[in-house]
Parts: structure tokens; sequence; C-alpha cells
């Protein structure tokens, strides 16, 4: 009976170990899912000084520069996570902690018109704010991650929160047009 205890006592450590652990993983993560509605997902390719950058290429460029924990795409989901009218978006690429651990999330909008940015900088802040005010009280020590959070170029839009804000913005602006 002692020996079953002990072993039962043994999984269950090994079990929460591993739960502990569980943001905490590749960044690497398939860049291609599809969309739904009218909002369309860029396949991620490598940005020359000749094509335009997409969504997809931008979100790829970051999360290969900057240290995120396990990401889950959510780019087909975005109305799940974002109050920015799907008419208004022509392409998003968007992932966000997978496990819910962290704030980590980042989200880059092409929208259709350039008279829908200053809506959809609202929209991100708004909910920049609301993840900001989750996260003071469960893990107060990942607040740091918010400060400058929603930044736009021309007809982008994005939001960024990571351990590295201003690098993941400098790869927003060098990248977005």
């Amino acid at each position: 009976m002692k020996r079953t205890i002990k072993y039962l006592a043994a999984v269950l450590a090994a079990v929460s170990m591993l739960s502990v652990t569980a943001c905490g993983g590749d960044n690497a993560q398939n860049d291609n899912s599809s969309s739904a509605g009218t909002v369309s997902q860029d396949s991620a390719s490598q940005n020359t000084d000749n094509t335009v950058a997409s969504p997809s290429d931008i979100t790829a460029k970051i999360k290969e520069d900057i240290e995120f924990p396990s990401m889950a795409d959510v780019s087909a989901r975005t109305a799940d996570y974002y109050d920015i009218d799907a008419d208004k978006i022509e392409s998003v690429s968007a992932f966000i902690c997978g496990s819910g651990a962290a704030p980590d999330e980042i989200a880059v909008f092409k929208l259709a018109s350039s008279d829908d940015v200053a809506a959809a900088k609202e929209a991100l802040e708004a909910r920049a704010a609301k993840q900001k005010a989750s996260f003071e009280d469960y893990k107060p020590d990942e607040v740091y991650k918010f400060g400058e959070n929603v930044v736009s170029k021309g007809q982008y839009v994005a939001l960024i929160i990571c351990a590295d804000n201003s690098a993941a913005i400098s790869v927003f602006n060098s990248m977005a047009q």
C-alpha cells in the first residue's frame, strides 16, 4: 500500500512539473492556418526590398528575433480576442501565449483602409488594458511587459506584448508599410 501511494505521489509530482513549464517551449510554430470569414491570413514568406511585408511576415520576424513562450496561432479566431470589424481587416496574423500563463501576444493587422486605423488602435489598446488588469492580480511580475503595446504604420496596426517591446516594435516599424 505504501509503495502504491509513493508511486502515485511521484506521478502527480511529475505531472505538476510538466504543467508548470507549459508556457516555456519552442518559439517555432506553424504560421500557416486557414482563416474564417472575410479575413485572410497571409502565409509567411521572406521580406525583401521589392515586396510588401504581410502581417505573417512581420509576426514571423518578431518571433524569430525575440524570445516568446510557446505561442498559439489565433489568426483564424480574431473575433474572439479583438474587437475589430472583420470587414475592415484585409489580413491578420495573431499569436497568444498557448497556456495563458504569460501575457505575451503579437497581433498584426493590415486594414482595408487607413481610415480604420484609429478605431483599430483603440480596440487593441482596450485589449492591452484588459490583459494588464488581469495580470496585475494573476501574475504581477509580468506587468512590466505593458506600456507601449499598440503601434501603427500606414494601414498596419499591431498589438505587441513581450519582454522586449521596443525591439519588437522596431521590427514592426522596419517591415510595415
